[in-house]
């Protein structure tokens, strides 16, 4: 969480806590009559909105798969939403007054800016910066993805089964130990999937391996012709890299959008950055498989553009 988003998490404990006391005078002994305004709005603007609010600007940009819209909203915000709740509840047992009004008026101002943010930051669709639009535009200068064509000469289909590959095409097993489907190299193991009616497409579902990808390089394994992209790469940290996951591939720069498991499994070598930056608990946290570097640099409290570029000098770029 970023300073604010805590802050917001912490103000709203402390007005539950406030409430609480002020809930506990009023029922011990004959309390003064602002208290039961300032139980009421210490629960309400204090402890519901604000927890909202550190969740709200925590969560559902992640959810949305986006960076908050106006992150420079964020503190104006935190400060209008506790200024104003403040202010009316000092100003409480002169209303109406002209004070009250405008403390009012500031905590309505403090809701508007969360709607406001949060609303654009899921309805409207994020704009790519320059520089991004001009690597969108130009060529690709590592392996590009294998068309289907390749596995149609093979026979090699999604919904075949694993164990009807391995049979047919017994050298295959290198390509399955190679991209996650390390148990196969057991030669027991092997016999007992052969036994299972479990298709390719199924078990590049269960273990995280993109299926066109996966089923480009079986055929050419099975065809005896190497595929385009799947030249042996070097050994990173973490075993022996891919030529292309998602959209992260070998010669390529690494980019916002792409997925942490992704980048792992093609640059191995940046396991040194993220274990920096995040320490050892991101190489077993399922959010490798959703998270994007722009996403995880949010939730970290990392600036994005410091992490993409160590990222990138580790992949030699």
């Amino acid at each position: 969480m970023d300073r604010y988003t805590k802050a917001f998490v912490i103000a709203s404990l402390v007005y539950f806590f406030l409430a609480a006391l002020l809930g506990v005078w009023m029922g011990a002994a004959d309390a003064a009559g602002w208290t039961h305004f300032a139980h009421v709005h210490f629960n309400l603007l204090g402890f519901m909105s604000m927890m909202i609010y550190g969740v709200g600007y925590f969560i559902l940009p992640r959810f949305n798969g986006r960076t908050l819209r106006w992150p420079s909203w964020v503190p104006l915000h935190f400060y209008a939403a506790n200024v104003g709740l403040i202010g009316m509840v000092a100003t409480a047992p002169e209303r109406p007054s002209a004070g009250f009004v405008l403390f009012s008026a500031l905590s309505v101002v403090s809701v508007a800016l969360f709607a406001v943010n949060l609303a654009a930051t899921m309805l409207i669709e994020p704009v790519p910066a320059a520089e991004e639009e001009a690597e969108e535009e130009a060529p690709a200068a590592g392996p590009q993805p294998v068309p289907r064509a390749a596995a149609a000469q093979v026979d090699i289909q999604p919904d075949m089964r694993v164990g009807e590959i391995l049979t047919r095409w017994p050298q295959t097993v290198e390509v399955f130990v190679a991209n996650g489907f390390a148990s196969l190299g057991n030669p027991e193991h092997r016999e007992q999937v052969k036994q299972i009616p479990i298709t390719l497409r199924m078990a590049c579902q269960r273990h995280n391996v993109d299926l066109e990808p996966m089923v480009a390089k079986l055929a050419a394994a099975a065809g005896g012709a190497p595929a385009p992209g799947d030249a042996a790469t070097p050994a990173g940290p973490s075993g022996k890299a891919v030529a292309r996951k998602g959209n992260v591939a070998r010669g390529e720069r690494i980019r916002a959008e792409n997925i942490l498991g992704d980048i792992l499994a093609v640059y191995p070598e940046t396991e040194t950055v993220f274990r920096k930056y995040y320490g050892q608990a991101c190489f077993s946290c399922p959010g490798q498989t959703t998270e994007t570097v722009t996403q995880s640099a949010m939730m970290h409290n990392v600036s994005e553009k410091q992490i993409l570029e160590e990222l990138n000098r580790a992949a030699g770029f």
